[in-house]
């Protein structure tokens, strides 16, 4: 009775044991499995990814007081040109940056009645850089794995840009500013043809005694960029896009034009003959026009890019099985 007692004992104590090895290798099992599943995962999503370098060329340009705040200007349009890099983690969605140079260029030449006295006969033109990070949405799923197609997509980021207005200083004989009292700019006909800086010249103003509230703009800014384009697919690793993309700034001063005029004689005073010049080249003196005001100041300026990109896979051009 006692033997098969402790017979009986000995098996429940087996198959406890029997159990516990089964368990173990249950969880075992699942564990690698799902590993794997893990690897696999990982590998689909790397071989699926991809990242892209190459280059961008188009045309820039300037919308503000002297476009006659018209979006596109043709005569306006200068060409551009940069460095593009985008990386896709996922279909849908491709972050990109990019490097750019151009241009600006406005002229109230372009809308005014050259016969009329009430014309501010001001223009500009200036360089660009542009620095841009954006997030691409895929309106179609950009399957790396196919040779080719064209997918829709519509981009939004951050731009920090630099620029500088100019402009030609052209001497007048007949300029009003001859017969101002006191005026020096007799003095400036040497000077016919130089392009003059029109920020150091603080043409509105900026930081005399009477206006000193208005500070000098800053010659960097930043800007939201909002466009859309279409991608070319050629092959797994070439894709072509053209897009366009405009620039929302924070500044009125693309043109160096926002506010109203200034007394010609305080900015002679405090910034030489030619800043008062440059301030106020109309056939009338600033204190005989209408409202006495040179720009809008409610209407920030704004930029934008037409552009053609040509880029190449550097990895993720191919699907490729994985391996464990």
């Amino acid at each position: 009775m006692i033997l098969l007692l402790i017979l009986e004992k000995g098996e429940k104590r087996l198959t406890q044991i029997e159990m516990k090895k089964q368990s173990l290798k249950i969880v075992f099992a699942l564990v690698l499995i799902f590993g794997l599943n893990n690897q696999v995962q990982a590998q689909r999503w790397f071989r699926t990814s991809s990242l892209e370098f190459g280059l961008i060329g188009g045309f820039s340009h300037y919308s503000g007081e002297l476009t006659d705040n018209k979006l596109f200007e043709s005569r306006g349009f200068k060409p551009c040109i940069g460095l593009i890099t985008r990386y896709t983690p996922h279909q849908t969605v491709t972050f990109r940056l990019s490097a750019q140079f151009g241009g600006l260029a406005g002229d109230d030449a372009w809308y005014e009645d050259p016969e009329s006295n009430d014309r501010r006969n001001l223009n500009f033109q200036s360089d660009l850089w542009d620095f841009t990070g954006a997030a691409e949405i895929n309106l179609r799923t950009l399957d790396m794995r196919q040779k080719s197609g064209i997918v829709p997509y519509v981009f939004g980021g951050a731009s920090v840009f630099k620029y500088n207005p100019t402009a030609v200083f052209e001497f007048d004989p007949n300029s009003p500013h001859m017969t101002r009292p006191g005026s020096a700019y007799a003095d400036l006909e040497s000077r016919d043809g130089e392009i003059v800086n029109l920020q150091t010249l603080a043409t509105e103003g900026q930081e005399t005694t009477e206006f000193n509230e208005r500070k000098r703009y800053n010659l960097t800014q930043v800007g939201v960029p909002v466009g859309f384009g279409f991608k070319f697919k050629f092959s797994h690793n070439w894709t072509a896009a053209v897009e366009y993309g405009l620039r929302f700034t924070f500044t009125d001063y693309l043109d160096d034009v926002s506010l109203t005029y200034v007394d010609p004689s305080r900015l002679q005073a405090q910034y030489g003959a030619m800043s008062a010049a440059m301030a106020d080249k109309s056939p009338v003196l600033h204190d005989e026009l209408l409202d006495n005001k040179r720009g809008n100041p409610d209407n920030k300026d704004k930029y934008g890019i037409l552009g053609i990109t040509i880029t190449y896979r550097i990895y993720g051009n191919r699907p490729v099985c994985p391996t464990f």
